[in-house]
């Protein structure tokens, strides 16, 4: 039970300069994998890229921008030239947008917001698994980030939550596609997460995230990446079309005052776990 298959697979890694494409793209490089970072920030995204080469591992950098169909071709091309074949495509480039009700949205955030969160899967899937075939890469996966906003919809997120149910449906549909060919098809649904995506959000509003959530806290990049390594390792080969939660039971189902009949059981300082 380790992760020895991923070594020397070569795997996309979309919106990799920050946040959790960052951490899956600096925890496949320890594992092994030679890394496709592609962002739009080229200082950031290459900062990624010789953190993963001082540490041993094999990257390099494509500046993408992730909402033109062209340009994720051109990194799928990019990909095949220089290491010769791909094995997967984790699309985690994405943006949030939200607060309000459905008729403040304009249609320009619309168009915006889809782009990015869903043509740019749709591409990122289209011609990664046209590269997987073509270069006859064994053990091939794609992976999407999608969002709890892919499972549970959430108020005032009308736009984000279409997008994020929509990769939801296209990972089913296309694991239903690829099964029969040996490539995996999954969705990690991430809960609060402490990336960027939050921006400059107030600390009351981080302490609604973590006190809203089951589990008491906001989760870590790291959480998603790990559970990315997982499923692009051969110790997952039997797992497609899974939408996978990562979010300490956010979406489990609606929270409700509960009591102990035995609080003497336990103490919560010592269960807990804290931000």
């Amino acid at each position: 039970m380790d992760f020895c298959s991923v070594q020397g697979k070569v795997a996309i890694v979309t919106g990799a300069s920050r946040g959790i494409g960052k951490a899956i793209a600096t925890i496949f490089g320890e594992h092994g994998m030679k890394v496709v970072c592609a962002a739009r920030s080229q200082e950031q995204g290459q900062a990624v890229v010789d953190r993963i080469q001082a540490s041993g591992g094999d990257a390099i950098f494509v500046r993408t921008d992730c909402s033109s169909a062209d340009e994720i071709r051109a990194l799928v091309d990019a990909a095949v030239s220089h290491y010769g074949k791909l094995n997967g495509v984790v699309s985690n480039a994405g943006i949030g947008m939200g607060g309000t009700p459905l008729h403040e949205y304009d249609v320009e955030e619309y168009e915006k917001i889809f782009d990015l969160n869903s043509k740019g899967v749709f591409v990122g899937m289209k011609y990664g698994a046209e590269a997987i075939f073509k270069t006859h890469g064994q053990g091939g996966f794609l992976i999407n980030v999608a969002s709890i906003a892919g499972l549970v919809p959430q108020r005032g997120q009308a736009l984000y939550t279409a997008t994020k149910f929509g990769v939801v449906g296209m990972t089913r549909a296309a694991a239903l596609d690829y099964a029969k060919y040996g490539i995996t098809v999954n969705a990690i649904c991430p809960g609060y997460t402490k990336t960027s995506i939050f921006g400059d959000a107030p600390e009351q509003a981080m302490a609604f995230f973590a006190a809203d959530c089951p589990a008491g806290r906001m989760g870590d990049p790291n959480e998603c990446a790990y559970l990315a390594l997982f499923l692009a390792s051969d110790m997952a080969r039997y797992i497609t079309g899974a939408a996978i939660p990562v979010d300490g039971a956010l979406s489990a189902g609606h929270q409700n005052m509960s009591s102990w009949k035995h609080p003497e059981l336990i103490k919560e300082e010592d269960y807990i776990e804290k931000a």
